[in-house]
C-alpha cells in the first residue's frame, strides 16, 4: 500500500521539489523537501519510498487499520529528504528472525545505516537452527551422518596433517582447531542430507550476519567472521572430497556469498591510529626493565620482532662483527613470509646480546634466549598451546611501572615491533619500513622483488639514525647489563620498586634516619639499609 502521488516531481515557486508521503499515527500527511536538485530529490524519494515499502512489512503504528509512521523512522525520512545520513534502530524488528537479512538488503540499496550498537544481536544457536530449518525444509533421505560429525572429523584430520618434523602438532593446526570448535558452537548439528544450497548458504550466514560472541556477548568481530567462513570453505572441500561422508556440492556452491557485513565501529577501528610507545615513555620503560627484559626490548625497537620473532631467534642468526667501528647483523628468514630479513645492529643490543650469550645456560636447543630451565621463550606446551613467557615477561615490567605512574599506558608486547616500524617509516619513507618489517612486499608492484633486491643500505641509514635518536632512553641507565649478575634470569632480588628506591636515596640525602625512611616510604629498615649503602 503507498499513500503518495505518483506523478512527475515539479519544482515549487520556491524552486525546491516536495512530495507529501504517508500519515502518522494522527491522520497527518508528512511533507518532505526534497532539495533544489531534481536528480538529487529523485534519488532521495526512492530511499524515503523503500522506507515506507519497509514500514509496510512491520508496522509498529497503525491509523485505523492502516500502517503509518513511526516517530523514528519518520525522523529517518526526514533526515534523508535533507540529505544526510539517516539511521534506522533494528531493534525494533527483533521479532523476526528474517529481517535481518532483508534490513541488510534495504541498507545497501537506500544507503539507511542499521544502528549497529543498538541491534540486539541475538540470533544465537536457536534462531539459526529456525532459519536453516525454515531455508532446507524439502531434502533428501537422512543420511545418518551430521555436520557436526564431520567438523569433528575434519579436525582430527587437520591434526594429523599439519605436524612439524618432529611430530609436534603446527601452530597453524592450532589455529584451524580452534576454528572449528567455534564454528561447532554457533551452527546446529544438521544431517549433511539438509546441506543443500540453501542449507550451505545459510551455514554461511551464520558467520555473514556477525553473530554474537559466546565470550563477550558482542558481535564477533569482521576479521574473526573472515577467518571463520574461511575454514568452513575449507571444511566443505575437505567434505566433498572425503569418500566416508555422503555429501558432495551442491549446484552454484561456489556462487555462496561470504563476505561478512560491516559495521560502523569496523570502520572506525580500522581508519584509528596504529597505538606506540613515544620516546618517554620507552625510557620509562628502560628505566624500570632488568637486564633481561632490556635485551627484549631492543629487539622490539631494534629489528622490529613481536614475540614470536623474539622467541625464536637462534645463535647462528647474529653475526658479530669483529671490527671496533663496525655493526653486528642479525640475518634471519621470516618463516610467515618467506621474506630475508636482515637488522644492523645498535651498540646496545649488541651489548645485550653478548651478555645474554655469555649467561646462557647449557642446552640442546640452539634458540638464543632460553629460561633458567634452559627451555626457548618460544616454544609449544604440553597441552599444544605457545608459551606465553615473553608476554608475562612485559606483564611483569608493566606491573612494576605502573605502582609509581598509575596513568601509564598499557600496550602488548607487540606494540614495541609497531612503534619501531612507524619510527622507520617516519625516517626513511613506507618502501624502506616494509623493509624493516621484513614484509613480502614493499611497495605495490608484488612482482618487483622478483627482479630487483631490497634497498638494504638506505634501510640500515634509517636504523642507525633511529639509534640516535632514541639516544637518551639507552643513557638513562648507566650499566644496563651489569657483568656481577650471573644469570640472565635474574629479577633484581627486590620487590620494591624503582620509584621507591629513588625515594630511599632521596630522603637520606636530606638527612632523615633510617627508621624514619622506612616508614615514610613503607618499607624495611634492612631495605633501606640495602639501597643506601654506597655502590662498590
Amino acid at each position: 500500500m503507498r499513500a503518495y502521488r505518483s506523478t512527475e516531481l515539479k519544482r515549487t515557486s520556491r524552486g525546491d521539489f516536495t512530495r507529501n508521503l504517508g500519515f502518522d499515527a494522527q491522520g497527518k500527511v508528512p511533507k518532505f523537501c526534497l532539495g533544489d536538485s531534481k536528480t538529487e530529490a529523485a534519488k532521495r524519494l526512492k530511499a524515503i519510498l523503500a522506507l515506507w515499502d519497509e514500514l509496510q512489512l512491520r508496522p509498529t503504528v497503525l491509523f485505523g487499520n492502516k500502517p503509518a509512521w513511526d516517530t523514528e523512522r519518520l525522523a529517518a525520512a526526514q533526515a534523508i529528504a535533507k540529505g544526510n545520513p539517516a539511521k534506522v534502530n533494528a531493534g525494533a524488528y527483533e521479532g523476526s528472525v528474517l529481517y535481518f537479512e532483508r534490513i541488510n538488503r534495504f541498507r545497501e540499496t537506500t544507503g539507511i545505516e542499521v544502528i549497529p550498537d543498538e541491534f540486539k544481536y541475538r540470533l544465537g544457536a536457536d534462531d539459526n537452527r529456525k532459519i536453516i530449518e525454515q531455508a532446507t525444509r524439502s531434502f533428501e533421505t537422512a543420511t545418518g551422518q551430521t555436520l557436526h560429525q564431520a567438523l569433528q572429523a575434519y579436525s582430527t584430520h587437520v591434526g594429523h596433517e599439519y605436524r612439524s618434523p618432529d611430530g609436534q602438532i603446527t601452530d597453524n593446526a592450532k589455529t584451524k582447531q580452534g576454528q572449528i570448535k567455534s564454528i561447532t558452537s554457533y551452527v546446529p548439528d544438521l544431517d549433511l542430507a539438509k546441506l543443500n544450497f540453501q542449507g550451505c548458504d545459510e551455514i554461511f550466514g551464520v558467520f555473514r550476519r556477525r553473530p554474537a560472541s559466546i565470550r563477550y556477548g558482542t558481535p564477533m568481530t569482521r576479521k574473526t567472521c573472515s577467518n571463520l567462513i574461511g575454514e568452513l570453505g575449507r571444511f566443505f572441500l575437505w567434505l566433498h572430497k572425503a569418500e566416508a561422508w555422503q555429501w558432495r556440492y551442491p549446484e552454484d556452491f561456489k556462487l555462496i556469498k561470504r563476505t561478512p557485513r560491516e559495521l560502523d565501529e569496523d570502520v572506525e577501528r580500522e581508519s584509528a591510529p596504529v597505538p606506540t610507545w613515544t620516546i618517554a615513555e620507552l625510557k620509562t620503560l628502560y628505566e624500570y626493565a632488568n637486564p633481561l627484559e632490556r635485551i627484549f626490548m631492543l629487539l622490539g625497537l631494534n629489528c622490529a620482532y613481536g614475540a614470536d620473532q623474539a622467541g625464536r631467534l637462534r645463535l647462528d642468526h647474529v653475526k658479530f662483527t669483529g671490527k671496533p667501528d663496525g655493526r653486528s647483523m642479525i640475518r634471519r628468514v621470516r618463516r610467515k613470509k618467506k621474506t630475508l630479513s636482515i637488522h644492523c645492529l645498535w651498540k646496545p643490543t649488541e651489548q645485550g646480546l653478548r651478555w645474554a650469550i655469555e649467561r646462557r645456560p647449557a642446552a640442546k636447543s640452539d634458540h638464543l634466549m632460553l629460561t633458567d630451565r634452559g627451555t626457548p621463550y618460544w616454544r609449544v606446551t604440553k597441552g599444544g598451546n605457545r608459551s606465553q613467557d615473553i608476554p608475562n615477561l612485559w606483564s611483569r615490567l608493566l606491573n612494576r611501572v605502573k605502582k609509581d605512574h598509575a596513568e601509564f599506558r598499557r600496550l602488548p608486547f607487540n606494540s614495541l615491533r609497531d612503534t619501531s616500524g612507524n619510527f622507520i617509516r617516519r625516517i626513511a619513507g613506507g618502501e624502506t619500513a616494509s623493509v624493516h618489517l621484513a614484509h613480502k612486499h614493499q611497495t605495490r608492484d608484488e612482482n618487483l622483488n622478483r627482479y630487483t633486491n631490497p634497498t638494504r643500505r638506505r634501510h640500515f641509514k634509517a636504523l642507525i639514525k633511529l639509534e640516535r635518536k632514541l639516544a637518551t632512553v639507552f643513557e638513562s641507565i648507566e650499566n644496563p647489563f651489569p657483568s656481577e649478575q650471573a644469570k640472565v634470569q635474574k629479577e633484581g632480588g627486590t620487590n620494591i620498586t624503582l620509584g621507591q628506591i629513588r625515594r630511599i636515596r632521596s630522603l637520606a640525602k636530606q638527612g632523615f634516619k633510617k627508621a624514619k625512611i622506612a616508614e615514610l616510604v613503607g618499607v624495611s629498615s634492612s631495605t633501606v639499609w640495602r639501597y643506601c649503602r654506597k655502590p662498590k
